[in-house]
């Protein structure tokens, strides 16, 4: 029996499983650096001096560019806090969550849209359940939220982002949550503003 042919496909095999860690590696090392970097910019744009009148919130729409960060998103209960990024492409969602083009800019009035990946960012949604806090924290300040339903939609539905009467966060993810693929569906926390 040849035992070439064998040997080839197994070192093809080990190359090709160590090449997918690489890039999964790669990956967390590029997310946990870009959320570190952005966490200290939150620390010294949310820092003024006590003598120093807040400034008024910005109307940052036009100011913002993909891949700027935006705030940090806190669910204390779910221990989950992760860095928002503008925009919500691939590359930004490997990164952190990301501010759903479109939709109102924290702190502005309206619906702020905000996804995530199931498998990372947002695995923790699973969790969730009514009245749970969520803090949104900007350089103008801190937003607090309390969740009032979860939903699940297909992609295509995209009501879900659409300005509504106590829906002041929108939270993004595919469902379900442990599908292997491209999940068929969205889950959806909506969110309205606490105080």
């Amino acid at each position: 029996m040849n035992r070439k042919p064998v040997l080839s496909v197994g070192s093809a095999l080990i190359l090709a499983g160590a090449a997918v860690l690489g890039e999964y590696w790669w990956n967390q090392r590029d997310a946990a650096q870009a959320q570190q970097r952005a966490k200290e910019w939150l620390k010294r744009a949310s820092v003024r001096p006590a003598h120093q009148v807040p400034a008024p919130a910005p109307a940052v729409a036009h100011s913002i560019h993909r891949g700027d960060p935006v705030g940090e998103l806190d669910i204390p209960r779910l221990h989950l806090s992760i860095i928002i990024f503008e925009g919500d492409d691939a590359h930004i969602l490997k990164l952190g969550g990301g501010h759903i083009p479109g939709t109102a800019l924290p702190p502005a009035n309206g619906n702020i849209g905000i996804a995530a990946h199931r498998d990372t960012f947002f695995r923790p949604l699973r969790g969730i359940h009514q009245n749970d806090e969520i803090t949104l924290r900007t350089p103008a300040g801190k937003l607090q939220y309390r969740v009032t339903q979860t939903e699940i939609v297909p992609p295509s539905d995209i009501h879900v982002l659409a300005p509504a009467p106590g829906r002041d966060l929108t939270l993004v993810t595919c469902y379900p949550f442990y599908y292997v693929g491209n999940a068929p569906q969205r889950f959806i926390v909506h969110a309205r503003k606490a105080g």
